[in-house]
């Protein structure tokens, strides 16, 4: 089945937000800086945003989600409640200065550290929790559509890296082999940063895997 997936990149990591179209809507995964902006700019006046899915809250994913929620009124779904312990903006604003602020925002759907499932824009998803780059590791699947949206889990040729508090390379391996390779190898794999790749791909000649 083909589905509408448009990408944006931007904010202070180059990181990645998609929109993905639904029959209720659009879906939003992560909201880098300027991500809100994109969207109004990209999509036609009366679009209807329905929820905004964050695969983790490092403030480089997350630093355009209160205002994405206040432009369209959409809801937010993410593994715990908002904290700045998992956004890392002080930890950031010690080691290389300022702009990484995060406007405060509000999970309504709270997944929490399990599997599960959801209807978001009218599609039908599969949350897959996969701590180890962050506690709150969620990769967001679509599995009729076989498209895979994964943050900073995996990307094309690495791994998200461990070593932020809470961190842990043996837990991320392991989250990806038991819940990501299983995947059908066509699955296309949609990362936090970097180009985009496949299941196949990744178990045939990522070194870390």
């Amino acid at each position: 089945m083909s589905i509408d997936i448009k990408v944006y990149t931007g904010g202070p990591c180059m990181c990645n937000g998609y929109l993905v179209r639904g029959p209720q809507g659009y879906v939003a995964i992560d909201a880098p800086l300027g991500f809100a902006a994109w969207v109004k700019k990209t999509l036609p006046a009366d679009a209807c945003v329905t929820d905004l899915l964050i695969t983790h809250q490092h403030f480089d994913h997350v630093q355009g989600a209160a205002e994405l929620a206040a432009q369209y009124g959409c809801r937010i779904s993410a593994c715990m409640p908002y904290s700045t312990a998992l956004t890392l903006e002080e930890l950031a604003r010690q080691s290389w200065g300022g702009g990484f602020d995060v406007e405060p925002f509000t999970v309504d759907n709270v997944l929490g550290s399990h599997d599960s499932t959801g209807d978001w824009g009218g599609l039908k998803w599969a949350a897959h929790f996969i701590p180890g780059h962050s506690t709150d590791g969620m990769a967001f699947e679509l599995p009729e559509e076989e498209e895979l949206f994964c943050g900073d889990i995996l990307f094309a040729g690495a791994v998200g890296r461990t070593d932020f508090p809470g961190g842990s390379m043996a837990q991320l391996v392991r989250g990806i082999r038991e819940k990501l390779l299983p995947r059908p190898h066509t699955t296309v794999v949609h990362s936090g940063h970097g180009p985009d790749t496949s299941i196949e791909e990744e178990i045939l000649n990522n070194p870390y895997l």
